[in-house]
């Protein structure tokens, strides 16, 4: 950490202990508003699915669409390009021998060795504009997904406050939805 997050951490800190009420009105209303949010449980689910989508559109001007750069990647994305084509696999290349790379079976079929859900999940987006559109709405998914089972646990409010968390760790800033350095274009495969 560079040595003026350190002096940002002790002001807030400083803040914390000289004047801990500080806030307390405009967080308490805060609160309250939220309350009544997760009170309403499909309202509390919806809204943690729509916030995710919208806040990491709000982000693309920061972090742009990502780019995939790492081989698992070109395989999801030659899977998804595969069921855009209306295959289940392709045909081997003649070849095939001077074109192996991992994670892709070249042999007895052209193909991914993933299993198909995330492909699907690419294919979705592909219809939308862009295999990225897929994963934005899965990731969503994920979030209201987690909302919802902890509903069935805990009061509605830390259910709601869960969800917040998700979108704020797993929503917007994770790996699958960031932009990492020294990324490559996408791979697609000729039409045949």
């Amino acid at each position: 950490m560079p040595h003026w997050d350190w002096l940002i951490i002790a002001l807030v800190l400083a803040i914390a202990w000289l004047a801990p009420g500080l806030g307390e009105r405009w967080f308490h209303s805060l609160e309250s508003c939220f309350s009544r949010i997760a009170a309403r449980r499909t309202a509390a689910i919806a809204l943690i699915f729509f916030s995710t989508i919208a806040l990491r559109l709000a982000l693309l001007p920061l972090i742009p669409v990502p780019v995939p750069g790492v081989a698992d990647e070109f395989s999801y994305l030659l899977m998804g390009d595969t069921f855009a084509h209306g295959r289940l696999a392709n045909p081997t290349h003649p070849l095939w021998v001077s074109f192996e790379t991992f994670h892709i079976n070249m042999f007895p079929t052209y193909s991914s060795m993933y299993p198909p859900a995330q492909g699907f999940v690419l294919l979705l987006g592909h219809f939308l504009g862009h295999p990225w559109i897929g994963v934005l709405l899965s990731n969503a998914a994920m979030c209201a997904a987690l909302v919802w089972m902890l509903q069935a646990w805990i009061p509605a409010r830390w259910a709601f406050l869960g969800g917040v968390i998700a979108i704020l760790k797993f929503g917007l800033l994770s790996y699958w939805m960031t932009v990492r350095p020294g990324s490559c274009s996408p791979m697609t495969i000729p039409a045949s």
